[in-house]
């Protein structure tokens, strides 16, 4: 224990030590150079360094990163060491990572991602730093606790000004420029490269001293070895990380209540329970937010100010409608538990002690995104970042106008590559496609929804839109996923919800009664999970109700079915182009899936509306091509509900509609109209599909058309001559494959 009056004498034996070194400037510049370093005085549990480079290592800088003497210092600290106090060795830390830049654009894209975070520990070995992952999410049992290198830096012992500071043998110097760095390439389902990225250079900078550690950013350059012919691999790569060290600590009084039955959450990485034969736990993830609290602050970045004097979008407060994006949810919760500001000087792009909300001005990229990263024990978020693109403020503005006139798609769909950094993966919670709002946005209005809230002006359904999204994001950042049953009622009753856009604005004015319900269980407010109706991603391909960007509590018949019947009657009336494949499927999925028995031929019946054998012949005399269309049209609805890849189907892609009581008679029916060409409109095409559908279902009913098929057009071969006479035999030849035998 020191005594009162210690403390001056070491500083004025720590000044003394320092003019010693500046009197003795003549004789020893390495002693310059320490006067120089930061504080001179070693103190902390870490401590960054200066260092001098060579001008070969600063030529080899300038080639490979664009890192110049004269800009380093623009950028921050200029090249450094660190010092990690001896005693720190075995603690544990929270090392955390943001990709911040990568190039080529073409391959990556330049959009940010957090990459998580590690409980780490230093220990030191054969001259290097190694950090060892030491959560306790793998520990088997007492016997078996694993151990996994996640970074390993070089230790430097012969810096001799360093090795002349007080203190300096508490400490271990090492180099964060160097390390393993190993970067792989991962495609946009998360698959990884075998071939990773070979650094050549590596290049830290931006060193930060925060409250309970310390920041920095790190640019590597590197090639791919080898070149991969399977997917697009980039040559050369380039990376900007920033990275935080953090001193290990668990929130005061957090807890978590247990994984609810249905996902309303995201939910920790599995945890192995201790001695339990490899059971696992997951828990929800969420912020250690209570009353009384200090709020958790967001940072707009500076771009969305430069924006908002715009001429376009000056009529309009932009930025005001992110703020209400994140102040809103402070109504679910009951008191503040979030703020909002907009970026100061000097703060960065992805410093990862700041809970960013980044605006991008580049109309490239169309999705809205959001991450977090979390305590890997405890499921505590220790921040979290919103990406915001352009493109949606250009949506709102034209969602806003009295007669929208939407955009156009950015480059949204084009192939994407992702690194990951020493086993350091991008956090995905979201992307909101712009591009996706707008192809919903092209059916038809729904009559009546709007007609019991008040009208909204321009002005108010552009910043409601905007805010909408943000606080989509936002509601991610907290820990709920998605719901895409909030489109069941008017105004969704979630805004974590695909909103359809022309309903969109009467969702922005604030969170949904679902919203309220979930964040009121997550963080401890009320024992009672939410009662209103959801679904989330993993229930899209179970769900047929479970879809994004629609609207209304009957989506088959008021939505769906509504856009298909208009662009159908327009196809076979007029020639229009039929409906896309998107709307056929999302009609088609409730004859494949439908609740029940009646909705599945209710599904069929839109399907089919004016297409079923035989079609009156006052039709066909009405609209000149309509037996053409109409025969076309389906060819393709058969195909697509038994024939076609599952690629193609939509979300329901691998299930053939299962027979039943209402919809088969009906399917059988169609297929003998289509197959016998009841009114002479359907073609050879739309007759082998039949007879290849009839082979596909393995009935008896199905053998009995085939029969019934093959006696009929053998039998008028005798009365055919020419063209006609060689379609049926070759009919006849496809009849008698299929039943001889018939069943597989």
């Amino acid at each position: 224990m020191s005594r009162p009056g210690m403390a001056a004498p070491r500083g004025l034996l720590c000044l003394l030590w320092t003019l010693s070194l500046w009197m003795t400037s003549a004789c020893d510049d390495g002693a310059t150079r320490a006067v120089e370093r930061s504080g001179s005085l070693l103190e902390g549990p870490f401590v960054a360094v200066s260092r001098e480079l060579s001008p070969e290592s600063w030529e080899r800088l300038r080639l490979g990163l664009g890192v110049t003497p004269e800009t380093r210092n623009a950028e921050g600290n200029g090249t450094f060491y660190l010092a990690l106090r001896k005693k720190e060795l075995g603690q544990r830390w929270f090392m955390s990572a943001f990709l911040k830049q990568d190039t080529p654009v073409d391959a990556f894209g330049n959009v940010v991602w957090s990459m998580g975070a590690r409980v780490v520990s230093f220990q030191v070995q054969n001259g290097k730093l190694y950090a060892f992952d030491v959560d306790d999410t793998k520990v088997r049992s007492e016997l078996f606790k694993p151990d996994e290198i996640i970074e390993a830096w070089p230790v430097i012992t012969d810096d001799a000004t360093f090795n002349r500071l007080p203190g300096s043998e508490d400490y271990i110097l090492f180099d964060p420029a160097a390390g393993l760095d190993r970067l792989m390439g991962m495609d946009d389902l998360g698959s990884t490269y075998d071939a990773g990225f070979e650094v050549e250079l590596a290049f830290a900078r931006r060193f930060r001293k925060l409250d309970t550690g310390i920041a920095f950013e790190k640019l590597v350059t590197g090639h791919a070895q080898p070149y991969i012919a399977e997917a697009y691999v980039p040559p050369r790569v380039t990376a900007t990380l920033a990275l935080e060290l953090k001193r290990y600590q668990e929130g005061a009084g957090f807890t978590t209540p247990p994984a609810p039955p249905l996902t309303h959450y995201f939910l920790s990485k599995p945890r192995l329970i201790p001695n339990s034969g490899l059971l696992t736990q997951e828990v929800p993830i969420k912020w250690n937010i209570r009353p009384g609290m200090k709020p958790i602050a967001w940072v707009i970045s500076d771009t969305l100010v430069k924006v908002q004097q715009d001429p376009r979008y000056r009529g309009y407060d932009i930025i005001g409608a992110v703020k209400r994006g994140v102040e809103h949810w402070n109504e679910a919760f009951g008191f503040q538990a979030l703020s909002v500001r907009v970026a100061r000087q000097g703060e960065s792009l992805g410093d990862l002690d700041l809970n960013s909300i980044f605006f991008d001005p580049d109309p490239s990229y169309t999705s809205a995104r959001a991450d977090f990263r979390a305590n890997p024990n405890t499921g505590e978020i220790l921040g979290a970042n919103v990406y915001l693109p352009i493109a949606w403020l250009d949506v709102a503005v034209a969602g806003g106008e009295a007669e929208p006139v939407m955009p156009e798609a950015g480059v949204a769909s084009r192939p994407r590559l992702e690194l990951s950094w020493n086993g350091m993966t991008p956090e995905r919670l979201c992307e909101l496609d712009a591009s996706e709002a707008l192809a919903g946005a092209a059916a038809p209005v729904v009559a009546g929804l709007a007609e019991t809230l008040p009208p909204l002006t321009p002005k108010e359904r552009v910043e409601r839109i905007f805010t909408d999204v943000v606080m989509h994001e936002i509601g991610h950042t907290l820990g709920l996923r998605h719901n895409f049953k909030g489109s069941l009622t008017f105004p969704s009753s979630s805004v974590m919800e695909y909103t359809y856009l022309p309903e969109q604005a009467y969702r922005g004015g604030g969170v949904g009664p679902y919203d309220v319900s979930a964040i009121r269980y997550l963080y401890g407010l009320s024992s009672h999970l939410p009662e209103e109706a959801f679904c989330t991603d993993d229930d899209r391909w179970l769900d047929v109700d479970c879809n994004q960007t629609d609207t209304t509590s009957n989506p088959l018949e008021l939505f769906y079915g509504t856009a298909y019947r208009e662009k159908l009657r327009a196809t076979l009336e007029t020639g229009a182009p039929p409906p896309a494949d998107a709307l056929l499927n999302s009609v088609l999925q409730y004859v494949r899936s439908g609740r029940s028995t009646q909705e599945k031929l209710r599904a069929w019946n839109i399907a089919t509306e004016g297409l079923l054998a035989p079609i009156p012949p006052e039709t066909l005399a009405a609209f000149p091509g309509y037996g053409d269309r109409a025969d076309a049209q389906s060819r393709r609805i058969l195909q697509r509900l038994y024939l076609d890849n599952a690629r193609t189907r939509g979300l329901f892609m691998s299930a053939d509609p299962q027979p039943n009581s209402l919809f088969t008679p009906v399917l059988l029916g169609q297929l003998r109209g289509n197959l016998l060409n009841v009114d002479g409109v359907r073609s050879r095409a739309t007759r082998r599909t039949a007879i290849d559908i009839l082979k596909k279902l393995q009935t008896y009913e199905a053998f009995t058309l085939l029969r019934e098929a093959r006696d009929v057009v053998e039998a008028s071969l005798p009365g055919l001559s020419g063209q006609a006479r060689m379609d049926a035999e070759d009919l006849v030849s496809r009849l008698v494959q299929a039943t001889s035998p018939y069943f597989n």
